[in-house]
């Protein structure tokens, strides 16, 4: 009789988790200028369709992390309202402020304690490498999540783009397009790496000037997953000077050189939050073939990303990159490996030139403060009187390693493992702002605080 009595109770367990919903209806609000197609995309679930009750449960959790990467809405809540068999689900959102006319006041250096250090050994006094001008950037134009940025940029590193995006343009809004044209120039360039440090030429008129020129297509088959087709035209053309300092800077000893390159990419998002992911999954690869008689490698580069939180409150986080150069004969240009966009933690000074390298991150972190909301009061506009933030104390390892097969041992670090390890409070808090206070020790035994401004992944 007990085991009956046992069966029975598990067997209304069963049926009941077993138990078909149907999506009566799905209801936005709050979305002003956002389209409902914008929003309907990223849902999980649709209407008029059956569901498990777990199953729905898992859904409407993705749809509300597909809605929050999206970085359209600074809140995004989803509820349910059960009437038997039926179901009725609301999504609500507080949307950004998507038009951005604002002034760019930024240092031009790989990162913040560089461009410290070079400041504080010119007395404070060399603003030099620092860049001035205007952004506009109007995100979500037209309420279709298309984004249009112009950009006029003077200083250190002269910069003027204009740029395009659009998430579809057919009606399975499977098909997207991206397009961008730059233009950079500088009268201070570094043109070779010794002692895994810059060497810089200056001069009076410009020492660098960049074309760039590229369009893509991105197909987005599924809510996790996009392929990507992207061509780019370069045109590079350097001082006198510089050909003379560093004969392989744009190869055999040329002043200007033409390159274009054709770049497939296949990425699987599936992290609760891209700015600082703490659930979730991402793997990404991509294949780039250069088409110019100085410039004909291919670039294999793959990355893969893992989040958990084994226990409430404590995360831990890991990702491992790698990229690979079919030919190591390259100009020095685009022989960046370690130290700029990538690098590890604890080698921020340094620069690591290579062919090809791989990178592992490791962090385990504790949130002191969990996420938490409030209100700015006397401010009216939703867009900006409800914000949130977040605090979370960890400890990190890093390692890396670069493959130089033309160094002659300039720069120690080249073909050498780099190991990097510390302590970092990182903050977080709405329209995707970011701050990481990290002490950190390297493989040279050095130490010290450093600072960022994005997720260390």
């Amino acid at each position: 009789m007990r085991y009956t009595l046992l069966f029975l109770v598990l067997l209304v367990f069963s049926t009941k988790a077993q138990a078909q919903i149907t999506v009566s209806s799905i209801n936005i609000n709050g979305n002003i200028k956002t389209q409902n197609d914008i929003i309907l995309r990223e849902l999980s679930f649709e209407e008029n369709e059956k569901y498990s009750l777990e199953e729905l449960s898992k859904k409407l959790t993705e749809s509300k992390e597909n809605l929050v990467n999206l970085k359209l809405f600074n809140f995004v809540e989803i509820s349910q309202v059960e009437k038997e068999n039926t179901v009725e689900i609301t999504v609500d959102v507080i949307e950004k402020w998507y038009i951005w006319p604002y002034p760019v006041f930024e240092i031009s250096e790989r990162n913040f304690n560089t461009w410290w250090q070079e400041f504080s050994e010119n007395n404070y006094s060399d603003f030099s490498r620092l860049n001035y001008g205007i952004f506009f950037n109007w995100e979500n134009f037209r309420g279709r999540n298309e984004l249009l940025k112009l950009k006029i940029r003077k200083g250190f590193k002269e910069h003027y783009l204009l740029a395009y995006e659009a998430p579809y343009f057919n009606r399975n809004k499977t098909i997207g397009i991206n397009t961008e044209l730059q233009f950079f120039r500088r009268k201070k360039v570094h043109y070779a790496t010794q002692n895994n440090n810059l060497q810089y030429f200056e001069n009076d008129d410009y020492s660098s000037i960049d074309y760039d020129l590229n369009t893509e297509i991105v197909y987005r088959n599924n809510i996790h997953q996009k392929h990507k087709l992207k061509f780019t035209y370069l045109k590079s053309t350097i001082n006198n000077s510089i050909a003379i300092l560093n004969p392989n800077y744009l190869g055999n000893s040329k002043t200007t050189v033409i390159a274009f390159n054709l770049k497939y990419s296949f990425n699987y998002e599936k992290r609760d939050y891209t700015v600082y992911p703490l659930h979730g999954h991402a793997f990404n690869f991509s294949a780039k073939k250069y088409f110019s008689s100085d410039i004909k490698h291919t670039e294999i580069l793959s990355k893969v990303e893992k989040y958990i939180e084994p226990i409430n409150r404590l995360f831990i986080g890991s990702s491992f990159k790698a990229k690979y150069s079919t030919e190591g004969e390259q100009p020095y240009f685009m022989q960046n490996a370690l130290g700029f966009q990538d690098y590890v933690r604890s080698y921020e000074y340094y620069v690591v030139d290579g062919q090809s390298y791989w990178l592992s991150k490791t962090a385990v972190k504790y949130a002191l403060i969990e996420k938490t909301t409030f209100d700015i009061p006397y401010v009216k506009m939703k867009q900006f009187n409800k914000s949130h933030y977040s605090l979370y104390l960890g400890v990190f390892s890093d390692l890396g390693y670069v493959r130089n097969e033309h160094d002659q041992k300039q720069n120690p670090l080249n073909n050498s493992l780099l190991w990097g390890k510390g302590i970092a409070i990182d903050y977080i808090t709405y329209y995707d702002k970011l701050l990481r206070i990290e002490y950190s020790v390297n493989g040279l035994g050095e130490k010290g605080v450093f600072l960022h401004f994005s997720s260390p992944f």
